[in-house]
């Protein structure tokens, strides 16, 4: 069981995962915290730095040497952020427009700040992601070698050296 444990651990999915989650945990607890009260400067980096932190723990199984990371980080961090958009705060500002809410009010902040310090989370954590797997991944099999040296299967098997040009016409 312990090894089961460790394994599920190790997997790359659950460290995306856990960070995407960390990262709108975060932005909701701002949300929660700033919707009777009104922003703070300290209060906002707290909540923008817990979102970065979130994201960071994502992007740790792209920054894993080993097998080339898969796309698993980036479908999951923009169906985080838009997800949140599309189904939190738009809605949540159609709501609050509907129930005729005061612009200036808590309520208009909280929400566009969380939302905005998610998303710009995720931005980051994207370019970061994207940065450091170039770094990381490990070349394509097929990539080209040293320069005049060829492959062993370059010539092909027909015996040509496959340039291409004509049999002799």
């Amino acid at each position: 069981m312990v090894d089961g444990v460790r394994e599920f651990l190790r997997s790359r999915s659950v460290w995306v995962a856990a960070g995407n989650a960390g990262t709108l945990l975060g932005a909701l607890a701002g949300l929660v915290s700033y919707w009777s009260r009104p922003l703070s400067f300290a209060g906002c980096a707290v909540v923008a730095l817990v979102c970065l932190a979130g994201q960071a723990v994502a992007v740790i199984p792209v920054a894993w040497p080993g097998r080339a990371p898969s796309d698993l980080h980036q479908n999951l961090t923009v169906a985080t952020v838009c997800g949140s958009w599309i189904f939190g705060v738009l809605p949540g500002a159609g709501l609050l427009a509907l129930f005729d809410v005061d612009v200036d009010s808590p309520p208009w902040a909280a929400l566009y700040f969380s939302g905005t310090v998610l998303m710009v989370a995720c931005v980051a954590g994207l370019i970061t992601a994207t940065a450091v797997s170039d770094r990381t991944g490990t070349p394509p099999l097929d990539a080209p070698g040293p320069p005049g040296v060829l492959d062993e299967g370059a010539g092909g098997s027909d015996g040509s050296d496959g340039s291409g040009g004509s049999d002799g016409d």
